[in-house]
């Protein structure tokens, strides 16, 4: 359908923002359900993705613009008119559109879907958000140090851009990070080992093209639905990162190999990848998850799972040769596909995800056997959750020894000699992974 004045793509994008924002859900799960009821063509529906998730990663600069232009905190506007005046600032400052269009479709939209008597207020303060480009905005607003600068620039917490400077201990890099998380990522599929190659995907699309880190996987436009191998459960949408601590983590060589466990499958994209492996090797594979919804989503890629909690699981000691714990945690590597992440996580609830990581990991102590190996990712770089859980385990646990992973990853990477490895959208454009691994050397 055609949508000459972009008013029904706007209005589409305008519900899909209510609707994240009251019933606290991920714009990535939710927006696939409000494009596929329009009757919108594919351009279109591309100009609503990209106000959606535009609006929602730049709220924190947009919102400080906001506060700047109006008498009324943005906190306290109501929820649809602050919807209506991000979704309005981001497409003034962030898009190719006129001021006037931006301006009109959000005055006609105010008054269409909110109220007659907002529809002045959002006139107003749009038209004063319009005098000026975002880098004039960025002067106007102010900053106190080069981090916080970075936060109103880049629309980041600044607990956030703290962790990073903590592992990374420099600004220039933070930044680099901050400019990545805010792209759009591409898709990438991963074909199942045995079940699919790089050549059958590229040969489903002529705009396909292979993936840079793994060379069963290709990146690619569209919907990931139309490839048969996906429809046909032989590939699946994977991050390269995900991929790469996987291939790496059972690559380790050990002396005898028996029994496989990823501890925390859900939702399966790394238990289709080890169990095709540990089958090639005849090696017995098992899927742990504790959550049943979860449980469904392995079904896809396995068959071979078990309901159970982590923290207490339903496995005899020393069962295992290969433990994967691909933890709970934050999800600060992958900002850059969940736009609203950033918002939604608070810099208090990091202690707890630690507290659930450890106990993984104590577990997982219990049921490797001698001359195992116990891998441990995160998809996240913050300290607490990588470098300090790897110093915390190693001093609690004297059986254990750690091996240094970076030659199971690809040498043009460039990884830099550390016993772990700990990847970066800004560097390798792959989500930000983490990888230690540990060996038990004595009972």
């Amino acid at each position: 359908m055609s949508d000459a004045n972009g008013i029904n793509s706007r209005r589409v994008a305008l519900k899909a923002l209510i609707s994240i924002e009251k019933e606290h859900s991920y714009a990535n799960l939710a927006l696939p359900h409000f494009l596929n009821d329009s009757n919108l063509s594919a351009a279109d529906k591309s100009l609503v993705t990209e106000i959606v998730y535009g609006s929602i990663r730049m709220r924190g600069t947009y919102d400080r613009i906001i506060d700047t232009v109006s008498n009324r905190p943005v906190q306290d506007l109501d929820l649809e008119v602050r919807e209506v005046l991000r979704m309005g600032a981001h497409q003034l400052l962030n898009m190719r559109v006129a001021s006037h269009a931006a301006v009109d479709t959000a005055v006609t939209l105010t008054k269409q879907e909110i109220n007659q008597s907002s529809s002045g207020f959002v006139n107003a303060i749009l038209r004063k958000i319009s005098k000026f480009d975002f880098d004039q905005w960025i002067t106007n607003l102010g900053f106190t140090d080069k981090l916080d600068q970075l936060s109103i620039q880049y629309s980041h917490p600044r607990w956030i851009l703290e962790s990073y400077f903590k592992r990374l201990g420099d600004i220039i890099r933070v930044e680099e990070e901050c400019i990545a998380n805010n792209r759009n990522p591409k898709v990438c599929v991963i074909g199942w080992p045995g079940q699919a190659t790089q050549s059958e995907l590229l040969e489903s699309n002529e705009s396909f093209v292979p993936a840079p880190w793994v060379d069963s996987g290709v990146e690619i436009t569209g919907d990931p639905a139309e490839i048969s191998a996906i429809r046909g459960l032989r590939a699946s949408v994977q991050d390269q990162g995900s991929f790469l601590v996987s291939k790496a983590f059972a690559d380790i060589p050990i002396q005898e190999d028996g029994f496989w466990l990823d501890m925390c499958a859900g939702p399966g994209g790394k238990s289709a990848l080890l169990d095709r492996w540990a089958g090639e090797r005849n090696i017995n594979f098992i899927a742990n998850e504790i959550a049943p919804h979860r449980a469904k989503l392995v079904q896809r890629s396995t068959n071979k799972i078990v309901i159970s909690d982590g923290l207490n699981p339903a496995f005899k000691e020393s069962s295992f040769t290969r433990i994967l714990i691909d933890a709970p945690c934050s999800g600060l590597g992958a900002l850059r596909r969940r736009p609203d992440a950033r918002w939604r996580k608070k810099e208090n609830e990091i202690q707890g995800l630690v507290e659930i990581q450890k106990g993984l990991l104590r577990s997982a102590t219990k049921l490797i056997k001698v001359g195992g190996v116990l891998g441990y990712v995160t998809c996240s770089p913050h300290p607490l959750e990588t470098i300090e859980n790897v110093k915390w385990f190693l001093e609690g646990n004297p059986d254990f020894i750690q091996i240094p992973v970076v030659n199971f990853f690809p040498v043009e990477m460039n990884l830099p000699d550390s016993p772990n490895v700990q990847l970066w959208p800004g560097v390798h454009g792959t989500d930000g992974m983490f990888l230690a691994v540990f060996q038990r050397v004595a009972k």
